[in-house]
């Protein structure tokens, strides 16, 4: 279980995530979601290690704490984080940048397995793997990127806005992977604004408004939401 309470991040002055607490199991998809600037990118970052949260936060993976970890630690502990822009080597090769995933010392045994699992789930790798990144397109390069991070062998999978610049067909098939994913029993976390597709793939969800959780339920009750529908999409989903 990876459980979060009194979670709080702070900028300087400004407070991006104020106080807040959930969990996410192996094998489910739960999703945050959230208007620019509620605060969805810098609570993964948090869980992932790259920014570090105030004095009495909690994050824990199956009970022991994660606060204080260096980014490459958690990794290695279970926790791979797919960044809002990819964050791919454009001027590598598709197999390249899917190694790339497989440093941590968690990720070295199986890593052919682990190859061989990336391709079933994104055949388009398999025939791609030795093309340049950078001459993909950008649902290609949003899969090299969720590839690489399952190359490291995760327990949980934290993705920030993965549809983002995507068209709704590709968006499509990338949410068809997650669920791929997910039947493999790894636990996904999703940021996105997309609520409509991505609440259609959730069990559950967070609405995170000026960096604190202001409503949740299950995907279906999120989904006919007062609150959530208006919010989002002018009252239609």
């Amino acid at each position: 279980m990876l459980e979060l309470k009194q979670v709080t991040v702070r900028y300087d002055k400004h407070l991006a995530v104020d106080g807040v607490g959930f969990s996410v199991a192996k094998g489910e998809t739960v999703v945050i979601l959230g208007a620019n600037g509620a605060g969805k990118s810098s609570l993964l970052k948090a869980m992932a290690g790259v920014v570090a949260p105030e004095a009495g936060s909690q994050i824990a993976l199956d009970g022991t704490s994660l606060v204080g970890r260096k980014a490459h630690e958690v990794t290695n502990a279970g926790i791979a984080l797919v960044p809002e822009g990819r964050g791919v080597v454009g001027l590598m090769t598709v197999e390249e940048n899917l190694r790339l995933g497989a440093t941590p010392p968690r990720a070295r045994h199986d890593e052919a397995a682990r190859m061989t699992q990336v391709f079933e789930i994104f055949p388009r790798l398999k025939e791609r793997r030795d093309q340049l990144v950078h001459t993909m397109s950008g649902g290609e390069q949003q899969m090299v990127a969720v590839g690489r991070a399952m190359m490291s062998n995760p327990d949980y999978l934290l993705l920030d806005e993965p549809s983002l610049g995507l068209a709704p067909i590709v968006v499509t098939d990338l949410f068809r992977a997650l669920a791929r994913i997910k039947q493999t029993g790894v636990g996904l976390l999703i940021v996105e604004q997309n609520v409509r597709v991505s609440l259609r793939h959730a069990d559950r969800g967070y609405l995170l408004e000026a960096g604190r959780i202001t409503d949740e339920g299950s995907a279906e009750e999120l989904m006919n939401d007062e609150i959530v529908r208006h919010a989002f999409l002018g009252g239609d989903i």
